[in-house]
């Protein structure tokens, strides 16, 4: 189950917006913002720390991301080409060569804790959201902001530590810069975004990254 934990959140932590909001919103304002486009287009960075031999390494990959009303797809480009696409209870996974396999999403209580915490973060509800963290937010003077997540339900306290999202106000717009993960094995993942784009229509090739066939 905690492969599945950590392979939705590779997915779904992507699926963050470009939006405006004025100094001094809550976090309530800042977590109804972040969603607002129907798709969004950029770039990722991920460096996961990961220990070998009581040493720790750091592992990179990188590509492209796709947010859409349709789903999130995470289009690793370095150093192996793999697609990734989480829909509504479906995860679609493209290997190299272009074979497609997908995956159920199990419907089980502890799954369904960690899905509705960050659909939560994507709709900006926070009920939702304070049922399974503690929600911690500050600000500062330069514009920039950081949202902490601390976990209350036990099965995501198990792995995980806390969420940390690091974004930035700039001429009256909003922007995500990084996501990490901090798990409790020490082994953390961090994506860091750029490049962000807001696009009316998909192209029919980015359309097929939600296809299940």
């Amino acid at each position: 189950m905690k492969n599945y934990f950590l392979l939705v959140f590779s997915i779904l932590f992507l699926s963050f917006g470009i939006n405006g909001f004025a100094k001094d919103m809550s976090v309530n304002d800042v977590l109804k913002n972040l969603t607002s486009h129907a798709n969004t287009v950029g770039e990722f960075v991920q460096e996961k720390s990961v220990v070998v031999n009581g040493k720790k390494r750091l592992l990179k990959s990188s590509g492209t991301f796709i947010i859409s009303t349709q789903g999130i797809v995470w289009n690793t480009l370095k150093p192996v080409r793999s697609i990734s696409t989480i829909t509504d209870g479906q995860i679609i996974l493209t290997n190299s060569d272009g074979r497609r396999s997908v995956l159920d999403i199990p419907a089980n209580n502890d799954f369904s804790n960690f899905s509705v915490s960050f659909s939560s973060i994507f709709k900006g509800d926070m009920e939702n959201l304070n049922s399974n963290f503690k929600v911690l937010y500050e600000d500062s003077s330069s514009g920039g902001w950081k949202i902490f997540l601390l976990p209350k339900n036990e099965n995501l306290a198990s792995f995980m530590k806390k969420i940390e999202l690091v974004g930035v106000n700039l001429n009256g717009d909003s922007r995500l810069d990084s996501v990490t993960l901090f798990q409790q094995n020490g082994e953390d993942i961090k994506y860091t975004l750029s490049k962000q784009q807001v696009k009316e229509i998909l192209s029919d090739e980015e359309k097929y990254y939600f296809e299940a066939k």
